[in-house]
């Protein structure tokens, strides 16, 4: 896929951000125990918590399996039934998410912890080596979490964590949403937030091309399914990730509470089939609105990227 293909229409962008400007929106809360680790647990834990989670926190349904599970009354799905049992596993046992533990994770501990009933993750073995790899490398490079994230910039927190394979994303995604989690819960703070970008992932993606912010001049592939490359999909997502930095400084909204908007809206109002249009805050900036056609985002399925 050429790069005459994709573009960002900044005049779109314009309009988005004219409509950010007008929202009030809420932060997440990351202090959730449904969700998170307890407030004032020891730092070294909850770090090493938010890394695992985050570095396993990729596809979890496929077209052929869904991650979704009823607990208590309650139904979880995707990363939400992922961040639930991670952190019921936290209350439990804590040191399970320790550099020490992850290095030598078996599949058997990971299915224990991150199944439920008949539930499991589509790809569990692969995210059994993402997290060897994050614990035998920070114990060897490290020692442990904390040394780990000695950190005051970006560029440092990006450089320190591209050397393991679950956040080696060109596009950052899960590197930019480990720093929203680690900013949001007050372990570290950056000197550089000019710096930040939002996380994208499909949802982020999906709501760009429907606004038009990021166009293509050939949809067909989109609108058939068809498997992406992952330089094409890399090449997609680099210019979603550009055109929403364009928004967030128009608008005056950091990536990382954009993200949190983003994220919530692509799940509850913008999802894939059959968007809520008539909630949406957004519609009158809308190109799919305007045009009543609702593409999806593109198909790229076998990734830990995002």
């Amino acid at each position: 896929m050429s790069t005459s293909r994709v573009f960002i229409d900044y005049k779109a962008c314009v309009s988005v951000a004219e409509k950010f400007r007008e929202l009030t929106i809420r932060r997440e809360n990351y202090f959730n125990e449904k969700y998170f680790p307890p407030t004032n647990e020891p730092r070294e834990l909850v770090l090493g918590y938010f890394t695992a989670i985050v570095a396993i926190d990729h596809r979890t349904s496929t077209p052929v399996s869904e991650y979704r599970a009823t607990i208590s009354g309650v139904v979880y799905k995707g990363s939400d039934l992922l961040h639930y049992l991670g952190s019921r596993e936290y209350l439990r046992n804590p040191e399970y998410f320790s550099a020490e533990n992850l290095s030598k994770l078996s599949l058997s501990e990971f299915n224990r912890v991150f199944s439920y009933g008949s539930v499991s993750l589509w790809d569990a073995g692969v995210r059994v080596l993402l997290l060897r790899d994050l614990g035998r490398k920070v114990l060897n490079t490290y020692g442990d979490f904390t040394s780990l994230f000695n950190v005051t910039n970006i560029s440092e927190f990006k450089d320190r964590l591209k050397v393991f394979r679950a956040y080696e994303d060109p596009v950052e995604k899960k590197i930019f949403l480990l720093a929203k989690f680690l900013k949001g819960r007050s372990l570290l703070s950056f000197t550089d937030p000019e710096n930040y970008q939002v996380p994208v992932d499909n949802h982020l993606t999906r709501i760009a091309l429907r606004l038009g912010i990021v166009r293509l001049t050939d949809y067909s592939f989109i609108l058939k399914e068809i498997e992406v490359s992952p330089e094409t999909d890399i090449e997609i997502r680099m210019k979603i990730r550009d055109a929403w930095k364009t928004i967030s400084e128009i608008s005056h909204k950091d990536p990382f509470l954009l993200d949190d908007f983003l994220w919530r809206f692509g799940r509850t109002i913008c999802v894939k089939k059959k968007p809520s249009c008539k909630e949406c805050v957004l519609k009158n900036a809308c190109r799919a609105y305007e045009l009543g056609t609702h593409i999806p985002e593109h198909t790229f399925t076998l990734t830990w990227y995002y």
